[in-house]
């Protein structure tokens, strides 16, 4: 160990010692041309430079003379300083360019340089360097060949970030300085910007096969210089930063996020991750319309943006890939690991679209519930946690409809309980459907699905929605309207695309109620505000048309809805209402343990035309006048809640209940 210490040493005062060593030396030879009566400072930047040497460096222009004898540098040139080497050489820079760029350095790490630097400038002067400081400086060390004032402004260090000039005055009073995180990054400290996190690896299996094929490639084009921008398309949990992982690996780099504002106003960052072997990651949300512009920085370094289905990317060499959803065969292996039953993996593995982080998400949280509840595992706590996920940001624009909905709770028309049935059964196959079919629906094939629920008010198209969503064990959730729409133009579009991405997310149902509101007739647009409600319609249409996940939207009258939008829907179910046996039934499921005699329920069916709303609001009012929270409700209490039911429609009690209230 000694002796490769010694032999260590040797090679360093062979080659010219470290940039922080020769700074430190040719600054003392600076101090004692300047002011020679002042011997102090001199020999303290000696003794300084001496322990970091490991032994007297020598005087300046021995020093120098060994440093120019062998320049540019080799790779082996500065002990413990290859990345000063590479941007020497990479940046063809001078003897006093070197020395200029090291000293700015240490002047932002090294107390004795910082303050011998403001001794010499004075009390106006500052702890940074002017201007017309270091002009002197590198004259006094190297002659005339050193670069002036104008150099050290416009030069190719100032152009590309490393060095910085600070003021608004004359050149040689402005101040130069260096980012201290730079300067870390070329001494070879292991170091992150500020604002920046290193992304944690994540396994390739976790991204769908289809990506894991194209990464080789990718990371070719990223390494030949092929490709600068790389934009990652994706939902929220997708794996768009794991896929930058996974790149950075192939490339033998370190992933990192970067702040949009700081790949914007530091130039010096690109040059940091040149050097450091960073490859930065900048996630943007982006609304219709919207172009995220990367400067000329994106021109010297190559990065990955993550954004959504949304927006644009400017920047130079770009090229757009999508991080899709794991196919099915993927999803059952998530779901395997996850929840640790293959049978329970097989059910969820065709319903839910999810990407392998919300896999992970729901599958730890679903089996979390069933040990605190002592409960096997089942697809009511996978139902349960999938309601969780992402519901901070569905939240915003739309209500989460938690209540689960079976099929002893539902009362339909023999004709709407069929249409219901193919409806799951189309969603739960929305995937494989395609398989066989001929080559026009291959080129067409999607997994979106468009249903429109079309009845009076209370004939249960909500109540259909939520049973929908029960059988498929998805998250449903109704839109806010008062959310999504917006006064302001362009306001509106980028609330239901920031809906519909999030959705996609959880692959949740959304509920439009009373679509005709959004998805109205288009008119003649005589006026600009008409003309703006028209493309507003036709954006709408087109999102949800493309729109990769289930929409049901509801309407108390068919004709309400632009007839364009007709052809785009998978499904309409007419939701009538109820005649005899199904208002029976409703009867029944409504009153259940409390009702009073079955003879009842056949009285109120024949004579009460309600809907299974009313029939709803009734039997609650009937309950809340109840003297005793469990025992059967008494036939005269019905009837008066049902005469309550009338007067709101302006309508006389039938006589045949009326000759029955007492």
């Amino acid at each position: 160990m000694q002796t490769s210490a010694v032999t260590h040493r040797s090679a360093e005062a062979r080659h010219g010692c470290a940039p922080a060593v020769w700074v430190r030396v040719g600054l003392a030879h600076f101090w004692a041309q300047s002011m020679p009566g002042q011997a102090g400072w001199p020999g303290l930047l000696h003794e300084r430079a001496a322990g970091l040497n490991g032994g007297p460096p020598g005087d300046w222009p021995a020093l120098r003379e060994r440093i120019e004898a062998d320049w540019p540098p080799g790779p082996e040139h500065f002990a413990g300083a290859r990345r000063f080497t590479r941007l020497v050489r990479e940046q063809a820079l001078s003897v006093p360019e070197a020395f200029l760029l090291a000293l700015l350095g240490e002047v932002e790490v090294d107390h004795t340089v910082t303050l011998a630097l403001a001794e010499l400038q004075g009390a106006e002067g500052g702890a940074r360097a002017g201007i017309h400081l270091v002009v002197a400086i590198l004259e006094t060390l190297f002659g005339a060949g050193a670069p002036g004032p104008l150099s050290l402004a416009h030069g190719g260090l100032s152009q590309r970030g490393v060095l910085i000039v600070d003021g608004d005055g004359p050149l040689p009073l402005r101040s130069v300085r260096m980012e201290p995180v730079l300067w870390a990054v070329i001494r070879g400290q292991t170091v992150l910007w500020p604002g920046c996190a290193v992304l944690p690896k994540v396994g390739q299996d976790r991204l769908p096969r289809a990506l894991r094929a194209r990464l080789p490639q990718l990371a070719t084009l990223l390494g030949d210089g092929a490709v600068r921008t790389l934009v990652v398309r994706g939902h929220a949990g997708s794996g768009r930063r794991g896929c930058a992982v996974a790149l950075a690996e192939l490339l033998g780099r370190q992933a990192i996020t970067v702040p949009l504002e700081v790949w914007r106003r530091c130039p010096a960052f690109a040059v940091a991750c040149h050097h450091a072997g960073w490859l930065p990651v900048i996630q943007a949300d982006l609304a219709v319309g919207e172009t995220l512009d990367l400067g000329e920085g994106v021109d010297d370094q190559a990065v990955i943006v993550a954004i959504g289905s949304s927006g644009a990317v400017a920047g130079r060499d770009t090229l757009e890939i999508e991080v899709g959803v794991p196919d099915e065969d993927e999803r059952r292996a998530l779901w395997r690991h996850g929840l640790g039953d293959p049978a329970l993996a097989e059910s969820m593995a065709g319903r839910a679209r999810l990407s392998a982080g919300v896999i992970d998400g729901v599958a730890g949280s679903a089996r979390l519930m069933a040990s605190h509840a002592g409960e096997p595992l089942t697809e009511v706590h996978v139902a349960a946690a999938r309601l969780d996920v992402g519901a901070e940001a569905l939240r915003l624009l739309a209500q989460p409809v938690g209540h689960r909905v079976g099929r002893e709770a539902v009362v339909f028309s023999p004709l709407v309980d069929r249409h219901l049935a193919d409806l799951v059964s189309r969603a739960k196959r929305r995937e494989s459907i395609w398989q066989g079919l001929g080559p026009t629906l291959q080129a067409t094939q999607g997994t979106g699905l468009r249903a429109l629920f079309v009845g009076d008010s209370g004939t249960g198209k909500s109540l259909a929605a939520s049973f929908f969503a029960s059988e498929l064990g998805a998250p449903l959730y109704r839109v806010d309207l008062s959310s999504v729409m917006n006064k302001y133009i362009g306001e509106s579009e980028k609330n239901l695309a920031l809906l519909l991405d999030r959705a996609i997310a959880v692959d949740a149902v959304l509920l439009f109620d009373e679509a005709d509101s959004l998805f109205g007739r288009r008119n003649d647009a005589r006026h600009s505000g008409e003309r703006y409600a028209n493309m507003l319609t036709n954006y709408l249409l087109t999102a949800i048309e493309q729109h990769p996940g289930i929409v049901i939207l509801t309407t108390n009258s068919r004709e309400r809805i632009d007839p364009a939008f007709t052809r785009r829907l998978d499904a309409i179910i007419e939701f009538p209402l109820p005649g005899f046996a199904e208002r029976l039934a409703l009867w029944q499921v409504h009153l259940g343990a409390r009702c009073p005699d079955p003879a009842v329920c056949h009285m109120l069916a024949s004579y009460c035309d309600f809907s299974g709303g009313q029939i709803r609001n009734a039997v609650l009012s009937a309950a809340g006048s109840a003297t005793r929270g469990d025992a059967p409700l008494t036939e005269e209490s019905l009837v008066r809640a049902i005469r309550r039911e009338y007067q709101k429609l302006g309508r006389a009690l039938p006589p045949q209940l009326d000759a029955r209230e007492k």
